[in-house]
């Protein structure tokens, strides 16, 4: 990851506004509310990414205090959408409609963002997605941005470890799913560029409760290693399964593992699981050479006086929300409308929670794999792998 000069401006606003400091951009008069809603899985099983991205967003934008962003105080809103695609649609035409917001954020999940998608782009609303699933920004459509980085991404930099540690045959299995569909055709597309064979393929279902059958079969393979690719619970199940079975063989999951919850439902069977994961996980583990450890831990420290729970995975989403609309906001012509806010997001260049990110016309989410970091699973905690 390369920091410049912009970097280091980047990292101290982070810092200020972890220190709740204000937030200043000089680009819009002060007057107009910005009017915010946000659709996030507060309940369900999705909540494990929604709830840590709803709180960071009030820590955040409560940070504020009444002048908001470039004079223009923040209304939020945010409404549970439970993880359910349907209800993620009727929510974004409430936010849209009914309370006229200028940006919606979220959904949390893959499946609910590639349903809202046509709708933001249809009713010309800017939409920041904190979906992974690559189908969400690509190709490109006008309204819709997102702040992970895609599955491909990640998949990268999975495969470079694999090929870095000279694993070279891997076990593959995926739910079902939106997310877990597009991990493993991408998995399988890129491993030979890798040098990796794909020595195993196995898939569940999204509501199914045990994977042993899928484990047996691949155990014959004789993979070198298991990459499980889905969302909760799939992953805490393939992982006590395979313990339960004696399956000893190096164990990765998605990014969408890299949460505190993944280690409380596994247990002592995620002990040495590895994940490519965003700093905000374990920011006090990271490299002292890493510019954004430290005020990581301060916006960790923040969040966890606020609301006495630790920063999780989604929390990094919330945290480059903010540095976006404030870049946003400095490089915006004309009065803040939709139209304007979509246009200044196609100029957002910063260094932020997720790494570094250079949006453009081409590209709404400005990432690469060096977004994310590989964790480790030791004794119930997450320690970002040193190289």
């Amino acid at each position: 990851m390369k920091f410049t000069r912009r970097t280091v401006a980047s990292t101290m606003l982070l810092a200020a506004v972890a220190a709740g400091a204000p937030f200043v951009s000089q680009a819009q008069a002060p007057g107009e509310p910005f009017r915010i809603g946000a659709i996030l899985a507060l309940s369900g099983p999705a909540a494990v990414f929604g709830v840590p991205a709803e709180r960071a967003l009030r820590v955040l934008f409560d940070s504020l205090g009444p002048k908001g962003i470039a004079g223009h105080p923040v209304v939020f809103t945010a409404y549970d959408s439970e993880g359910n695609t349907t209800k993620a649609a009727q929510l974004f035409r409430r936010l849209a409609e009914n309370d006229n917001v200028h940006l919606v954020l979220g959904p949390s999940t893959s499946g609910e963002a590639l349903v809202v998608v046509p709708l933001a782009n249809q009713m010309e609303i800017p939409n920041i997605s904190f979906g992974g699933a690559e189908a969400i920004t690509k190709p490109v459509t006008p309204y819709v941005y997102a702040t992970s980085p895609t599955d491909r991404m990640v998949v990268e930099n999975l495969l470079t470890e694999f090929r870095d540690k000279k694993l070279t045959k891997l076990g593959l299995i995926y739910s079902l799913d939106a997310f877990g569909q597009s991990g493993g055709t991408i998995a399988k597309e890129l491993a030979g560029q890798y040098g990796v064979t794909i020595a195993a393929e196995e898939t569940f279902g999204p509501q199914d409760t045990n994977m042993t059958p899928q484990l047996l079969r691949m155990r014959n393979s004789q993979p070198q290693a298991l990459l499980v690719w889905s969302g909760n619970p799939g992953p805490s199940i393939v992982m006590r399964n395979a313990v339960e079975m004696g399956l000893n063989i190096p164990m990765f999951a998605s990014y969408a593992s890299g949460s505190r919850a993944f280690l409380q439902q596994t247990g002592p069977a995620a002990e040495g699981a590895f994940v490519p994961s965003y700093r905000i996980v374990a920011p006090e583990t990271l490299s002292d050479s890493d510019p954004l450890k430290q005020p990581l831990i301060a916006f960790a420290k923040q969040y966890r006086e606020r609301w006495n729970a630790e920063a999780d995975q989604t929390s990094g989403h919330a945290y480059d929300v903010l540095l976006m609309l404030n870049e946003a906001f400095a490089a915006m012509k004309g009065p803040l409308t939709r139209k304007s806010l979509r246009d200044a997001l196609e100029n957002v260049r910063f260094n932020g929670a997720n790494g570094p990110r250079r949006l453009t016309a081409q590209d709404h989410r400005g990432l690469d794999k060096t977004s994310v970091v590989m964790m480790q699973a030791k004794g119930g905690r997450w320690f970002a792998v040193q190289k």
